[in-house]
């Protein structure tokens, strides 16, 4: 599917730093930590409308304006000549909150009045000016050049004071911005129990912020602290601990560059709190990379900051904490030498990753957690990967790539998305890279639109017929003599998918095993769901095609194969293993879902 435009809007960052771009997404805002920018978001206002905006860390609302004090004090004690009357200066501030947000602006400007409030009848009347959003006004009040504390709440513009005590373990709340310049600002973030988590500078790597609380852009705090204000820790550990990434599951996880911490209010999963220290516990030993981390189900998947491979994080009950395992440990040669660029999760149908590694090609990683079903492999394609990312589009997880390819002796970039898995009929199906697909009315015997792939030869699904060999000429290609028109076309760029099966390890009846013996592959059965045109044998030199037609009408595509009961018998190669290699060299669907295999043993 083409598009007819781009939108563009400008940004803060260079191409090369992208890469670098940590984020994390609430509705329309799109929160983006950099460690040579100050924190910005992304909103999207509407389709054509995306703003790039600084975040300032500030409350929405503005602190009350115009005060001022009316000293009221008709009782000087008069009656003992003014003994008892004994005058000291009171200070008054007022802040706006918003009932809806529960955010409460910073201070206003302080007014001062010198009265005696202990005697009956005297009283300070202490006003503002209306704020935009407010809903009710909070006051404070400092006797004496005490602290201030809070004395009451009301909807109106004035507060009258005759002698309130001050609760002054509540005070207003005050500016405090951790990001003031150049070697202060974030490179990592995260939403974590409605407070936005930002961590690693220049200058303190192993350090975490967390705004207020339900309020994502305000790191207001309060003297003495209250447990909604902003948080400020570090991760103290006996190395140096980067947090090269902030996860949130059902706890928090800091991920640092020598090891793996849970961080929670009181090292029992409490809620994290401003007025008390974070709980820090270091969990695992081996630390993680800048590469974005990957939540899935309860699982957290990661890329070491040490070494080529892919770990697991999760709860353990025999460990009462996280554990960590190697889930790349089967396939070392994929990871060996190599690092992963990019990846995504995509959940349905399939339930896998997608990893683009940094030579180019993409890994995919199949994960049923609870069958306990997981592997890996290796897809190439005439190009290089560069980057991928999963959304949710129609019931299912479309993955969009990057590729980069050679057309017309020049490198150019594509967007390329993964075509659905669900479809209706084989016709409508996509298995070619770089593919366009187009229905018409009448049959066609000349499809244009394939300036993509200029001069390139293409392969094509036409009305669920196999198609093989077309140029490309002028965005054209035009069908053979044997297929000449079609209604239903896909074109692109073929590709081979094989199936390696590990060789069968048995012990045999006589004690021993298979291993080092004579041995020989006999019949193959396969079970295949919705496949068509399947090839199978001993190895990739030795393949047959799996008889699928029967009863189809002349002319008319093969159906699916479904079911059990396709058995190949395999050439008779005696050799030191018994082995299976299954074949797909058409842009048809193949969905293999098992493999018998007859063992002969010699001597």
């Amino acid at each position: 599917m083409g598009v007819s435009r781009a939108y563009i809007a400008p940004t803060p960052y260079n191409g090369v730093e992208l890469s670098e771009v940590d984020y994390e997404q609430t509705a329309d805002t799109m929160y983006m930590a950099h460690i040579d920018h100050e924190p910005w978001k992304l909103v999207r206002y509407g389709h054509t409308d995306w703003r790039f905006i600084k975040v300032t860390f500030s409350p929405v609302l503005a602190a009350p304006g115009s005060t001022t004090i009316v000293p009221t004090q008709p009782n000087v004690d008069s009656e003992n000549d003014g003994d008892n009357f004994f005058p000291q200066p009171v200070s008054y501030c007022v802040t706006a909150v918003n009932e809806d947000t529960g955010e409460e602006s910073r201070a206003s400007g302080i007014q001062t009045a010198t009265v005696d409030l202990s005697l009956k009848r005297n009283y300070v009347t202490f006003g503002w000016a209306a704020v935009s959003g407010a809903d009710r006004y909070n006051v404070y009040k400092a006797d004496n050049s005490q602290f201030f504390g809070y004395i009451g709440t009301t909807d109106k513009l004035t507060f009258r004071d005759d002698n309130i005590g001050p609760a002054l373990d509540r005070a207003p709340p005050e500016a405090y911005n951790p990001f003031p310049g150049a070697g202060d600002y974030p490179s990592t973030v995260a939403l974590f129990e409605q407070r936005a988590m930002w961590a690693r500078s220049y200058n303190t790597p192993n350090g975490i912020w967390a705004t207020r609380s339900a309020l994502l852009e305000n790191m207001d705090r309060s003297q003495p602290l209250r447990e909604d204000d902003s948080i400020a820790f570090s991760i103290v550990a006996g190395r140096v601990n980067s947090i090269n990434q902030l996860v949130s599951t059902t706890g928090l996880l800091a991920l640092t560059s020598d090891s793996i911490f849970t961080v929670d209010g009181d090292g029992q999963g409490g809620i994290l709190t401003g007025n008390s220290p974070p709980s820090v516990k270091r969990q695992i030993g081996r630390g993680a990379s800048r590469l974005g981390a990957l939540v899935i189900d309860n699982v957290v998947f990661y890329a070491p900051s040490v070494g080529s491979s892919v770990r697991t994080i999760q709860y353990s009950f025999e460990y009462d904490g996280q554990k960590s395992n190697d889930v790349s440990i089967f396939s070392p040669h994929l990871f060996e030498g190599f690092s992963i660029k990019a990846w995504c999760y995509a959940q349905e149908p399939r339930s896998m990753i997608w990893a683009v590694r940094s030579d180019g090609a993409l890994l995919c990683f199949t994960w049923e957690q609870d069958q306990n079903v997981w592997g890996w492999t290796i897809c190439e394609t005439d190009g290089s990967f560069v980057d991928c990312i999963s959304i949710s589009e129609g019931g299912e997880n479309r993955v969009y790539f990057l590729v980069d390819r050679i057309v017309g002796g020049v490198t150019r970039r594509f967007v390329e998305r993964m075509a659905p898995q669900l479809w209706d009929d084989v016709a409508s199906s996509v298995y070619l890279d770089c593919a366009i697909s187009a229905s018409f009315d009448e049959p066609q015997s000349t499809f244009s639109g394939l300036w993509h792939l200029e001069g390139r030869t293409v392969s094509g699904l036409v009305d669920g017929v196999v198609v093989h060999g077309l140029a490309v000429t002028n965005g054209h290609v035009t069908l053979p003599p044997n297929k000449p028109t079609a209604k239903r076309v896909t074109f692109g760029l073929p590709y081979t998918s094989d199936i390696d099966l590990l060789p069968i390890r048995a012990n045999l009846p006589d004690g021993g095993n298979n291993t080092g013996r004579r041995q020989q592959t006999g019949d193959v059965c396969l079970i295949l769901r919705d496949s068509r045109s399947v090839y199978a044998g001993i190895d990739a030199e030795h393949l047959f095609l799996i008889k699928s037609r029967t009863s189809e009408a002349y002319g008319a595509p093969d159906d699916l194969m479904n079911g059990d009961d396709y058995v190949l018998s395999t050439d008779g190669k005696a050799w030191n293993e018994v082995t299976c290699w299954i074949r797909s060299v058409d842009p048809l669907p193949m969905t293999v879902l098992g493999v018998t295999r007859d063992m002969v043993i010699g001597g």
